[in-house]
């Protein structure tokens, strides 16, 4: 006969609820997600090292790397700007993880792996944080942002090491009420510049932890620069990120080259024609409906300084996303977006259909293709490790 499928759904959140009680059980659920996505979805760097299937491109990342994380205050291309990889000299946390901890850059990404389970922990926890202690709406948002490139950027892309920004921006949302966020958010922009953007929706998340804010848009915006703690250690980390760029700049010679020469350019990303929407919509897939709805509350509420802000800090990402080629992973850096919306869900009491909607959108992006754009569009299969 026909399944009861609102049955359903409440047993299988009370199951949920009950195993979250406890941090183990929590630890348990995530390390569970990690197993499922990972069968779909082999690790790429084991493939590649089990049937040795590096191209000459891995060869030369790997290459590089080991070099910088042997030597990750020198600069290894000289003073070419031209050469793609010179973008990469700046970006030394995984070089300094890696020469911390004596990892090569196989290693590196075999840590990569390995992380995404402590990533699905803590973007659990956060997420039931802010959404009041629900921990079915933790499960299910954290499922839905698993089967978007955020998740597959842990498992799939093994030059790149954007899943140590996307950690390190995790714990210092995690943390956005506490100094601690301040050390996090600059090992986040020394992984990639492009974590700046993403990063301000901290103060929002601050702003909010006493209720939405209503009042005229003088009274917010001077909470939001004065009583804001999350825009002090936003701004003090900013500080401390561009001190240190200009000491080794000044010192090593580590800078990020821009420009059409460099391939960072504002709209680079269009050149791609029919191919681009796919590359963005994978970054978040469904789950982009979440600030959407959070951005309709404020207009609908007219709370227009936050609207302006909310909007802005997509818009930054957006801007900076498709002045590359590599649109997908650069889009990828603007999750932090979603945290605001679960915040607004606790104030307004709508957890019950919250559950629901994010059940829905983790079903969409389960079910829906993810793309990744360089140079060529790529559509990530699940079990192509098998067939």
């Amino acid at each position: 006969m026909i399944p009861n499928i609102p049955n359903i759904f409440r047993r299988w959140n009370d199951i949920i609820s009950q195993w979250a009680q406890h941090q183990l059980g929590v630890f348990l659920i995530c390390l569970a997600l990690f197993a499922g996505f990972s069968i779909l979805y082999f690790p790429k760097v084991i493939q590649k090292r089990m049937d040795n299937s590096w191209t000459s491109n891995d060869k030369y990342m790997i290459d590089f790397v080991n070099r910088k994380i042997e030597h990750p205050l020198v600069a290894m291309l000289g003073n070419d700007s031209r050469e793609h990889y010179a973008k990469r000299e700046l970006r030394i946390t995984p070089y300094l993880i890696g020469k911390v901890f004596h990892l090569n850059a196989i290693r590196l990404f075999y840590l990569q792996v390995l992380l995404l389970p402590f990533f699905l922990f803590l973007f659990f926890n956060l997420v039931r944080r802010l959404s009041g202690g629900d921990a079915p709406i933790a499960f299910w948002s954290t499922a839905c942002i698993l089967f978007t490139y955020v998740g597959h950027s842990f498992v799939y892309d093994t030059l790149f090491y954007d899943s140590y920004a996307f950690v390190f921006l995790l714990i210092a949302f995690y943390y956005y009420d506490r100094i601690w966020s301040v050390l996090a958010l600059v090992l986040a922009f020394f992984v990639d510049e492009r974590s700046l953007f993403p990063a301000l929706n901290i103060s929002l998340l601050y702003l909010f932890q006493t209720g939405i804010p209503l009042g005229k848009w003088s009274v917010i915006l001077k909470d939001f620069l004065w009583k804001n703690k999350g825009t002090h250690y936003l701004l003090f980390s900013y500080f401390l990120y561009a001190i240190v760029r200009y000491y080794l700049y000044s010192n090593y010679h580590l800078n990020t080259p821009v420009g059409k020469h460099a391939g960072v350019q504002l709209g680079f990303a269009f050149l791609h024609g029919y191919k681009l929407p796919y590359a963005l919509f994978s970054a978040l897939k469904w789950a982009i409906i979440l600030p959407l709805i959070a951005m309709v509350y404020f207009v609908k509420h007219r709370i227009w300084t936050v609207a302006c802000f909310y909007f802005g800090t997509y818009l930054a990402s957006f801007l900076a996303a498709t002045a590359v080629d590599d649109v997908t992973r650069s889009l990828t850096f603007c999750f932090p977006i979603i945290f605001v919306l679960f915040l607004l869900i606790h104030r307004l009491k709508e957890q019950e259909n919250a559950r629901v909607l994010i059940c829905l959108l983790f079903l969409a992006n389960f079910l829906t293709p993810t793309y990744t754009l360089l140079m060529h569009l790529e559509r990530i299969s699940p079990l192509n490790w098998i067939f």
